[in-house]
């Protein structure tokens, strides 16, 4: 009855708090897909106005009479000015322009060294207005629109330019335009520019800025028939301002049934910037911490400002490099500082919307990041650009999140009521089986010092101290099999090294193994004979076996594994169970300190015992021989050297090899050479190890 109220109960909580997510949820991301489709929306339109204005407002200007008139000044003055030319000095002064401020401050901006002959005008008109208004204009670049006649220009072009400038400067601190150019309809040169960068004078039909999507603008502006023709050339890196990016805004100028000229607009893309971005203030749009609206060109390139490279630029830089993009697109957005013209922006909604499509969708973004993506086209004049409106799908989600939270946490809170007031019902019945069961897995997981506290005089009283009898007896055994391991462990550490013991514990019985650099120590003590003569074979014995536990004391001490002991003889080696990149150093050691114990050992029991110390390095085999009695050995052409080394030389001594006197090096002083013989090799060089 209580598991079926719990359960009538918890499911109820559990449909209500669902189906209130699921409405929550829905309404959530429906507000935020709708706020994001509307914010592309409102861009969209405020765009579309603004290029709309930029249409009305270069058809009016061109159209005007005050323009037709100056471009009638201009053809004139211009068609004067081909017989001119520039003397000796004044090319020095123009190409000196080029090299020491212009192509310096482009080639920050731009991949590549510029070339001085790609950017000067060719034609003699061309280059007599850059050397009076742009390079003997005694303003810095982006200023030199603040001279409006040349002092050294009484031609007629001065005063057509100063008529003009006049004029045009209303217009660009009115409507906010970063030039106006006015291109020749016959001949393409640009007669006249406001800024007096170094567009002037060239041609837009095989000039150094013909390439451009100005020039091919142009080019076509140049076949219009009729008056309030317009056409828009796309942002681009622009040269004439450093590699800036710019767009321009054009329409015909006639002079009667003449078309004379063509009147260029050039606004630059912070405007847009500014609109797309809202001024950067994308918290306040509502589009929190990762939301962003942005621009895309035809060619996939962003016309606005990244919010990411905006708040982070160096952090952006690094994660574009990280995510594989281009390097080159890279470097350039890094030099320029923004992403205009440079970031390529491949992903599904741009791809959409430059197809004139519209809608949301999710999607990744140009970081790799899932973002929920509003998209559409912005068209004008057969030019077609991308607005997206975007959110990464976490952020977007961030609410859902919380609600459902707030849902589990209700939800759990009333389960959590309905479950109590079951538990107290049920721990009245259930509470001696839950100590019984709690006290059974504690003694399952290990435990043996477990007791139950039931008192009762039931049946369940009974079952408690059953319990506790059996946990007691439990104990009783463990401790007896602990001690048993422990003692048994001890003994197998005295007879295998650990790594043998590790390996047997791993199913591998014999523990044989190749060991590839180990030092190994053959040591014998002469004169037991005449001991045992003197004192006794058993006192002998048992002096021998306290000089046996000096030298096992003094191996441990120096991290030594002792393999086994014969009589006299004593079998060690240093670097087997655990790694020592100094095994040779010690072993030596060891064995100056056996020797130092017999001396004592001598001086203690009037006993007149020398020892001998064979010792090698180089690669051994050890493994267990025997199955039920057995012992742990070494083999190789190693351990034989050592042994060799140890006997048959009278008088206390050390012997190691001469590549084991190389390698211990100045570490001990050596005596020697001797030459030992070993059966079935050659002789070997044997050295004495001193003091």
């Amino acid at each position: 009855m209580i598991l079926l109220l719990l359960a009538v109960s918890l499911s109820s909580i559990g449909v209500i708090a669902w189906m209130s997510y699921r409405s929550g949820r829905d309404a959530l991301l429906s507000c935020v897909r709708n706020q994001l489709s509307g914010l592309r929306v409102a861009k969209t339109t405020a765009l579309r106005a603004r290029l709309e204005a930029a249409r009305d407002q270069v058809i009016s200007m061109s159209d005007s009479t005050a323009v037709i008139e100056g471009t009638r000044a201009f053809r004139v003055a211009w068609e004067e000015l081909a017989g001119k030319s520039l003397t000796a000095e004044e090319q020095g002064k123009l190409k000196e322009f080029y090299t020491k401020d212009f192509l310096p401050e482009l080639a920050k901006h731009v991949d590549g060294q510029p070339v001085l002959e790609q950017y000067l005008p060719t034609g003699a008109a061309g280059q007599y207005v850059q050397y009076h208004y742009t390079a003997a204009n005694p303003h810095p670049y982006g200023e030199k629109a603040k001279m409006e006649t040349a002092a050294g220009d009484a031609s007629a072009y001065g005063a057509a330019h100063g008529k003009a400038q006049k004029l045009f400067e209303r217009f660009v601190r009115v409507f906010g335009f970063a030039d106006i150019m006015l291109v020749d309809a016959k001949s393409l040169d640009i007669v006249y520019t406001y800024q007096k960068t170094t567009e002037l004078g060239t041609n837009l039909e095989d000039g150094p800025y013909a390439d451009t999507k100005l020039g091919a603008a142009v080019r076509i502006m140049r076949t219009a028939r009729d008056r309030d023709s317009f056409k828009l050339a796309d942002f681009e890196p622009y040269r004439p301002n450093h590699g800036l990016p710019m767009g321009f805004a054009m329409s015909p100028v006639f002079d009667g049934a003449q078309m004379t000229a063509i009147l260029v607009l050039q606004f630059p893309i912070d405007e847009f910037n500014a609109m797309v971005t809202g001024n950067y203030k994308w918290r306040e749009e509502g589009l929190g911490e990762t939301g962003e609206t942005y621009l895309v060109g035809p060619d996939r390139t962003m016309r606005s400002s990244s919010r990411f490279m905006k708040e982070n630029p160096e952090g952006f830089v690094k994660m574009l490099r990280d995510a594989g993009r281009s390097p080159a697109m890279v470097n350039q957005i890094e030099r320029q500082g923004n992403v205009l013209c440079s970031l390529l922006v491949d992903t599904p909604p741009v791809v959409e919307a430059l197809k004139g499509k519209s809608g949301i969708t999710q999607s990744e973004d140009y970081r790799g990041k899932p973002v929920v993506s509003a998209y559409g086209p912005l068209e004008m004049n057969s030019l077609r650009w991308a607005v997206i409106a975007e959110m990464d799908v976490a952020e977007a989600q961030a609410p859902v999140h919380e609600l459902g939270r707030k849902v589990i946490t209700v939800a759990s809170a009333m389960g959590l009521g309905v479950s109590l007031l079951a538990l107290l019902f049920a721990n009245l019945l259930t509470r001696p089986l839950r100590m019984l069961t709690k006290g059974a897995k504690r003694l399952g997981a290990g435990e043996t010092d477990v007791k139950v506290n039931l008192k009762s005089r039931d049946e369940f009283g009974d079952l408690g101290r059953v319990f506790n009898e059996m946990a007691d007896s439990i104990r009783r055994q463990k401790e007896k099999l602990e001690e048993q391991v422990r003692e048994n462990q001890e003994l197998l550490l005295n007879i295998l090294p650990a790594s043998a013991i590790a390996q047997r514990q791993e199913g591998d019985e014999k523990a044989s193994r190749q060991f590839a650099d180990v030092s190994v120590l053959f040591s014998d003590v002469e004169g037991l004979e005449d001991l045992s003569a003197k004192v006794g074979e058993s006192k002998a014995l048992s002096l021998l076996g306290d000089l046996i536990s000096a030298f096992d004391e003094i191996a441990e001490k120096l991290g030594i594994e002792k393999v086994r002991t014969i009589g006299g003889s004593y079998l060690a080696v240093c670097g087997l169970s655990v790694n020592r990149p100094d095994h040779a150093r010690r072993i030596v050691q060891f064995g100056q300190e056996m020797t130092h114990a017999v001396a004592v050992f001598n001086r203690e029991h009037h006993a007149e015992l020398q020892l001998t110390v064979g010792v090698n390095s180089g690669p051994v085999v050890g493994g267990v021989v025997g199955r039920r009695k057995f012992l742990y050995d070494l083999w190789g052409d190693t351990v034989n050297i050592a042994r060799k080394l140890a006997f048959g030389h009278q008088g206390n001594a050390i012997l190691v090899t001469a590549p084991m006197r190389e390698r211990l090096g100045d570490q001990f002083q050596f005596s020697g050479p001797r030459r030992v013989e070993v059966e079935g090799k050659a002789a070997l060089e044997a050295w004495n190890v001193v003091g």
